[in-house]
């Protein structure tokens, strides 16, 4: 799959990520990220043909006297694609039917809802294969964005997953003054806004699938395998999102074995239809008990981290009282109003430095030291209170996750001695017309 972000003036991080600079001592600079695996690092390469640096094309064609850019601190000029080499594919049936399951999906803006997704199976591919998707990928990221746009395309071989990450400004036509100015050659400006807007960030992965199967072998590379629902998402999130999956990896182990135990049964040469029929009945109580087991331990952790909410809420209540206690008062609000306006004009002088005017100084300069003392005892309680939170949630994961086996070994037990007293039952069902069968030879 692949996500999108935008950067803005100075924010050249990025740069330094992508090329895997050296060190004095000519050690690959890792910048403490635990997945670098330095010593794959020479197997990186710049799918961009342009020799220059990413700093130099970066300038060059940002002070392009054709292209323009609005001189704000927050305007974002360029934008990065991190594009993953596919590690999962939909699973289908015997009858070419695509399987599918229910999902929570966490949406970027808070939002929880429950989507119908393919279960997935992991792929793999060679060097060649691997070496290819990359360069269809940049090939069509090249020609949708222009490559005069094109900053740098590093593909990275030293990280847990294959991945690009394509750096490039943001440029599309200046319609309006294009149109104002007839008489004047057409220019150009950078605007993240209107190119990378919510159209082109949720039609992406689409277009570039149909690209993929249309210049490779169809479905050799599925970009469209239901990790892209909720929209695109932060590198954050998806990290988020892969740990949740190891939490029931579990649960998906069991659907394979509950399929093979179906395929052996569906081979019985005798009573095939009725055997048939009772298994379906058997698989449905297998799937239904060990959703109970599951919903029984996810009902322990949802009570402890609500007892967790009440037990921390007094502490929430202390804070806000604690701002009530700042003394503001009406005759505050014109001195507040002024100074926030003085906050969006600050005044810099010759020498580069920046003032903000504080009206009402006596009335104020209280008021602005009780509001930075309450707001960093409130910042230093919040991180101790975040700290505590997340071990006891990591300790108390881990502790019902454990529970999981024993549940379902719980549930298999109880399958296995109701499969073993239904058989006995058919058997002595069956013995009376044996033995009559006997008596009439």
């Amino acid at each position: 799959m692949a996500n999108y972000a935008n950067f803005k003036r100075g924010d050249f991080g990025l740069f330094a990520h992508c090329e895997r600079k050296k060190d004095e001592n000519g050690k690959y600079v890792t910048f403490g990220n635990e997945r670098i695996d330095s010593s794959r690092s020479h197997l990186n390469y710049n799918l961009c043909t342009d020799s220059r640096s990413q700093t130099e094309i970066f300038d060059a064609r940002f002070n392009d006297p054709n292209v323009k850019c609005q001189n704000r601190p927050d305007v974002n000029v360029y934008g990065s694609w991190c594009v993953t080499l596919p590690t999962h594919a939909p699973t289908f049936d015997e009858d070419g039917n695509m399987i599918t399951e229910e999902k929570e999906v966490h949406h970027k803006d808070g939002t929880i809802t429950t989507e119908i997704v393919p279960v997935l199976k992991e792929v793999f591919y060679d060097d060649e294969q691997t070496k290819e998707f990359f360069r269809l990928c940049y090939e069509f990221l090249k020609n949708r964005y222009g490559e005069e746009n094109v900053i740098s395309a590093y593909v990275h071989m030293d990280e847990t997953t294959p991945h690009m990450h394509f750096l490039f400004l943001p440029i599309i036509e200046d319609t309006k003054w294009n149109e104002k100015h007839p008489d004047k050659p057409p220019r150009k400006k950078i605007c993240a806004k209107q190119l990378m807007n919510k159209t082109e960030l949720n039609m992406f992965h689409r277009v570039l699938q149909e690209y993929l199967d249309e210049h490779s072998e169809k479905d050799l590379y599925p970009m469209l395998n239901g990790t892209t629902i909720g929209g695109n998402r932060t590198i954050a999130e998806m990290k988020a999102e892969e740990a949740l999956g190891q939490a029931i990896e579990a649960a998906h182990q069991a659907n394979a074995t509950r399929k093979q135990a179906e395929e052996d049964i569906a081979k019985a040469e005798a009573e095939a239809f009725k055997v048939q029929k009772e298994t379906g009945d058997f698989i449905n109580l297998l799937y239904q008990r060990e959703a109970d087991a599951e919903k029984e331990v996810l009902k322990e952790f949802n009570a402890w981290a609500e007892a967790e909410t009440i037990k921390e809420r007094p502490a929430v209540q202390e804070i806000k009282n604690s701002l009530a206690d700042l003394g503001a008062t009406p005759e505050h609000i014109q001195p507040l109003s002024q100074f926030a306006d003085s906050l969006n004009n600050p005044i810099t002088n010759k020498a580069g430095k920046t003032f903000v005017e504080v009206p009402s100084p006596k009335i104020m300069i209280p008021l602005l030291k009780k509001v930075v003392q309450k707001m960093l005892g409130a910042f230093e309680w919040a991180r101790g209170a975040q700290a505590k939170v997340a071990r006891r949630v990591e300790e108390t994961r881990a502790s019902l996750k454990a529970k999981l086996p024993q549940k379902k070994r719980e549930a298999d037990l109880q399958n296995q001695q109701r499969w073993a007293a239904e058989r006995q039952a058919r058997q002595e069902q069956q013995l009376p017309a044996k033995k009559k069968k006997e008596q009439s030879l």
